[in-house]
């Protein structure tokens, strides 16, 4: 074989060509997979968490939810009993006997002005204040029967409300790291199939945390999405989100949104009023695991779940109805998960892309299916092909730095 230094002037230009196109080619390739791992061409990200995915979570029944209490009805005001005129009531024989004055010689001696057959005043005084003395310990006791029955009512209907709610739910906490694999299929336009693989991983430590969820479709498609920030009584709360689209060995193409404590600074640099609970693209989906669990009395059918949502070009708020259990036929087995769909209050908007989401709440409410609809020629559906991957537990935070001891200056007589 005849070395192609010795060939023509033509052909040595074609070698050249060639083993120029082959270095270009692998130049592109390697600024790709350098923007996708250590985040070239994207925007500055803090030192990942790092974990060890190390066991598999099995499906397990969810906690038992906590019903709700029926309402209390007001107890009814007592009657108080009918009080008759003191000239024709009698005095009840039950009532005591009031102790009766010791007469004075004046009382002894009848009044020769009061007709004979008639009780005299001080008697009628004496009937007037027994009779009044047994109508207030009559209603008394009436008030004290009623508080009685009431407090025995609501006694029973606090035991009823306990007795079907159950065991009450134990209080939310994060899960450890953990890992989720998807199989990508779908269709762009007519006649073509897409293929592909997704990973989405969930990291903490102490109250940081870093969500990460990455799509890649054969060949040449990659789309990456990242999350961090912190955890708080209301769920996550992110502080920065960035994603990136690159497309054969293009340069990816990044955007990104930083969240303060009021405002959100979105990609195109216009500020906006940060709503309550608000998430990103990537936080979203932990976001829901936090929801139901705290709520499973959302994921009832009809119910409409809320949750604000900051996409690189505006945030608004997001609703998804609640379409009821649907029984799933997954790789590693059957499963029953929540259908949740996205209710869109008009048009779809550029770059805008509504999740269907299946949500499982025997393993730990983790979405185990995505669909992605673009158009009626355009989607994508992720099913989750394994069990999730988690770490053994929380990495502990690590020490603080050790301060060197310097000994204290000698006094200024002795330098």
């Amino acid at each position: 074989m005849r070395s192609p230094w010795r060939e023509s002037r033509r052909r040595r230009a074609a070698w050249f060509a060639l083993i120029l196109a082959v270095l270009l080619a692998h130049a592109m390739f390697g600024v790709r997979v350098l923007s996708s791992v250590i985040g070239w061409n994207s925007a500055p990200r803090t030192k990942p968490i790092q974990v060890t995915f190390s066991k598999r979570v099995a499906p397990t029944a969810p906690p038992p939810a906590t019903a709700p209490a029926p309402p209390r009805r007001a107890p009814a005001a007592p009657r108080a009993p009918r009080v008759a005129r003191a000239s024709s009531a009698p005095v009840p024989a039950s009532s005591p006997e009031p102790e009766r004055p010791r007469p004075t010689e004046e009382a002894a001696v009848p009044s020769q002005a009061q007709p004979e057959g008639q009780p005299s005043e001080p008697d009628r005084l004496q009937r007037a204040q027994a009779l009044s003395a047994a109508i207030v310990a009559g209603v008394r006791r009436a008030v004290q029967a009623a508080a009685a029955a009431a407090s025995a009512a609501a006694a029973a209907s606090a035991a009823s409300a306990a007795e079907v709610a159950g065991p009450p739910r134990p209080p939310f906490e994060w899960p450890p790291a953990t890992r989720l694999t998807y199989t990508l299929t779908g269709e762009r336009g007519a006649g073509v199939h897409l293929y592909g693989k997704s990973t989405v991983e969930w990291r903490r430590e102490g109250s940081r945390y870093q969500v990460q969820f990455d799509v890649h479709i054969s060949p040449l498609i990659d789309q990456h999405m990242y999350s961090e920030g912190t955890l708080g009584p209301d769920g996550l709360s992110p502080q920065h989100y960035d994603e990136s689209f690159s497309f054969f060995f293009a340069t990816p193409r990044a955007r990104k949104i930083e969240f303060g404590d009021t405002e959100v600074t979105l990609n195109n640099g216009n500020r906006v009023i940060r709503m309550p609970q608000t998430q990103d693209g990537a936080s979203q989906f932990v976001q829901f695991v936090w929801m139901f669990y705290n709520h499973p009395e959302w994921l009832t059918p009809g119910h409409v779940v809320q949750i604000p949502l900051a996409l690189p070009n505006n945030l608004r708020r997001w609703n998804y109805e609640v379409q009821g259990l649907e029984h799933l036929d997954l790789a590693f087995g059957a499963i029953d998960a929540v259908h949740l769909k996205p209710i869109l209050d008009g048009p779809r908007r550029p770059n805008e892309y509504p999740f269907d989401i299946w949500t499982a709440p025997s393993l730990q409410y983790l979405p185990v299916q995505i669909l992605v609809k673009v158009d009626d020629h355009t989607w994508a559906l992720l099913v989750l092909d394994d069990l999730p991957m988690q770490a053994a537990g929380e990495r502990p935070a690590p020490p603080p730095p050790k301060v060197q001891a310097f000994p204290p200056p000698p006094p200024f007589g002795e330098r």
